[in-house]
């Protein structure tokens, strides 16, 4: 089982995750930051994360369904629209550009949060992390009535966690643009549900 040793010498296990890159499934991903820290509530860093779940998407040719940004973690709900596709290779060209921009901003402006993302690496020396270690979380999804919960569950999150009253109130979800029909202003474009 792999492994990330911490500060303190001890020896953090975490769990890898088989990807079925089944074709014509859909997938609920889950990822978190570095030890579950809230660390997505900077608008800033936050654009840029959907800049790159977006560029993710055209690049790697996912429709974005559903999503949800957590303060430390991250929900979405995709559909390769190839046969053929790579899951790990989609998750990797979301993860690493927003994870490179970010020690790039605390590496120019210091603060405590660079040493706190600053891990051992074996060998290697320390390392800039903002991820979790490993791929996460992931679902395949073959029927629509399952893809509708997860985007359900995606959009009840935060009010699950306290942090608004109601759906609408989150803006860094896709709750507006697929329940409310809203364009206007919205974080991250959503695509149309084919299946």
């Amino acid at each position: 089982m792999p492994c990330l040793e911490t500060n303190s010498g001890k020896l953090l296990y975490y769990k890898t995750i088989k990807h079925f890159n089944t074709p014509g499934h859909a997938h609920f991903l889950t990822f978190s930051c570095l030890q579950r820290m809230p660390l997505l509530t900077n608008e800033l860093w936050l654009s840029w994360l959907g800049r790159s779940v977006r560029k993710a998407c055209l690049t790697h040719e996912f429709a974005l369904w559903a999503y949800v940004f957590m303060p430390d973690h991250v929900h979405l709900l995709v559909k390769p629209q190839r046969e053929t596709h790579d899951l790990s290779l989609f998750l990797k060209s979301i993860k690493n550009p927003i994870s490179i921009r970010i020690a790039e901003e605390l590496r120019a402006n210091p603060t405590s949060l660079l040493s706190d993302l600053t891990v051992p690496c074996g060998k290697s020396g320390n390392v800039f992390r903002f991820w979790q270690s490993g791929p996460g979380y992931d679902k395949n999804i073959w029927s629509m009535e399952t893809a509708i919960e997860k985007a359900e569950y995606c959009h009840r999150n935060p009010v699950k966690r306290g942090l608004v009253d109601s759906p609408d109130l989150w803006r860094w979800s896709s709750f507006r643009w697929l329940e409310c029909n809203s364009r206007q202003d919205e974080p991250l474009q959503v695509d149309d549900w084919i299946e």
